[in-house]
């Protein structure tokens, strides 16, 4: 079932490296972030996704957590984030924070007490072979760092081990366990006190990373992962009933069975992102079967939504993804359009509501390709773009663009403007925050009716549509809709 207190959400997710330095060290922080609150709810978000801010040695991006119970010094203290989740709290803002439940840095203290050779009571939380000669191809496993007799199996990168939550099918029982082995609730039970921890210091919810990644070998369906939530689930709303819990998966029908209240749609290019590159960059219409696909998923996703009782969380874009404003170009307003109008409860990445653009040719803290959507926001036309004071920034800026806020709050044309008023009208439409929706696609045309509005998509290789109902936001000129481009109308 829904929790109605989440329907009328929109969401902005920061990259905290990036987003407001307050101490003028060159790296953004919490206190910024608090500074900025008033910029955000007047933009109209009332949720904040907050990207890792925990203690890591940041080989990537802040997902390596040395310690799950601390800010890193960085970034603040955690007296910084409480008096962050209390500030937004006043404001009408919500702030759900990552939960890395995967794997956690390879400086994490439990790992490192369970790479003893002698054994503890953290021997079992992480997985090891029972031997450093045993190598089984079907993982990925790390050897030779640590005095005890085994390998280590990783999550991603090699500085990341995996938690142990046991087997699906437990093919080498010298060193799996069934994830029904009681050693394995170990890890389930530290996460859950990640969860208590900092729901006690004001967060309303998590942001999952990786969340079908938990119980190795398991089915497609992922019923033993979907056995560990609800035990997690169970615990932690025991004590805190109202968190907004939604997961990196993508698979609506896997996620809301788990027991989460959104699922992330991103990283599935033919879905969220078709809109505004249904043509290439020489103007070709892209393949059609691509088109037929979109619209399937589309109806797929949000069927499964309103039968198992869950929000879609579509995305402008986030900090492992190039910038929306690079992808879409002058269809972007298109895209807007797109995942506004949809049921769900949508996150802008910072800087995308301004149209920041990915910056080529870096990488810092394990982001490689990905640290060119992690540079500074670009608050205004002054120094490092009002994002800092300091001489040297940890993360350059402007290098995609010099497009910023100041600006772009002086245009009333901008895109800025634009994004503002689609979701204020978002919040305050019935019809938009119902889940009353069909959708039509015919002669190459894309209808998705919400109640008394429709989104209209114009998918022909050149034939202009003109529209003879009430224009409620358009990425078009007047009454005309070039292929590609967008409107949201009145409708019956």
């Amino acid at each position: 079932m829904k929790n109605e207190l989440f329907r009328d959400l929109v969401f902005y997710e920061i990259y905290p490296t990036s987003f407001y330095d307050s101490n003028d060290d060159g790296i953004g922080d919490l206190k910024g972030i608090e500074l900025k609150l008033d910029y955000i709810k007047d933009l109209g978000c009332n949720g904040i996704w907050l990207n890792p801010f925990y203690d890591s040695p940041f080989m990537d991006g802040g997902y390596d957590v040395r310690d799950f119970f601390n800010v890193d010094k960085r970034f603040g203290t955690n007296e910084d984030f409480k008096s962050l989740c209390a500030k937004a709290k006043e404001k009408g803002i919500i702030i759900i924070v990552d939960l890395v439940p995967g794997h956690a840095s390879e400086e994490n203290k439990e790992f490192l007490e369970s790479a003893k050779y002698e054994r503890n009571e953290y021997s079992d939380m992480f997985i090891w072979t029972n031997s450093v000669w045993n190598m089984d191809s079907r993982y990925r496993f790390v050897s030779g760092r640590h005095n005890r007799d085994g390998n280590y199996m990783i999550n991603f990168f090699s500085v990341q081990p995996a938690f142990n939550y046991g087997f699906k099918e437990v093919t080498d029982p010298f060193w799996q366990l069934s994830y029904k082995d009681p050693r394995t609730f170990k890890a389930r039970d530290y996460i859950v006190s990640i969860m208590k921890h900092w729901a006690s210091l004001g967060a309303s919810g998590f942001r999952v990373d990786m969340a079908d990644s938990l119980v190795k070998d398991d089915d497609e369906m992922k019923s033993a992962t979907r056995e560990v939530w609800e035990y997690i689930f169970n615990k932690v709303r025991s004590e805190y009933k109202d968190l907004y819990i939604v997961s990196e998966l993508g698979w609506p029908k896997r996620s809301f069975r788990m027991g989460f209240d959104a699922d992330f749609i991103l990283d599935f290019f033919d879905f969220s992102y078709i809109s505004t590159f249904i043509r290439k960059e020489n103007n070709v219409l892209l393949d059609r079967k691509n088109v037929d696909k979109f619209i399937l998923e589309l109806k797929d996703f949000y069927n499964d939504a309103f039968k198992l009782g869950g929000y879609i969380a579509n995305i402008s874009g986030n900090h492992d993804e190039m910038r929306i404003a690079s992808i879409a170009k002058d269809k972007i307003r298109s895209f807007y359009l797109f995942i506004l109008s949809l049921p769900g409860t949508p996150f802008i990445y910072y800087g995308d509501e301004i149209g920041m653009k990915y910056s080529e040719g870096l990488s810092k803290d394990g982001g490689y390709n990905r640290t060119g959507s992690r540079t500074p926001m670009q608050w205004d036309n002054s120094l490092n773009y009002g994002f800092s004071k300091a001489k040297e920034l940890y993360l350059p800026v402007g290098l995609g663009s010099n497009v910023n806020l100041k600006d772009e709050m002086n245009d009333p044309n901008s895109l800025y403007h634009f994004v503002k008023s689609l979701i204020h009208y978002r919040r305050n439409s019935k019809s938009l925050l119902s889940d009353d929706m069909e959708i039509e696609y015919k002669d190459n045309v894309l209808y998705i009716i919400r109640r008394d509005l429709c989104y209209i998509l114009n998918l022909k290789e050149e034939e202009d549509i003109k529209l003879d109902k009430t224009i409620i936001f358009t990425s078009g000129i007047n009454n005309v809709l070039k292929p590609s481009e967008a409107a949201l109308i009145e409708w019956r």
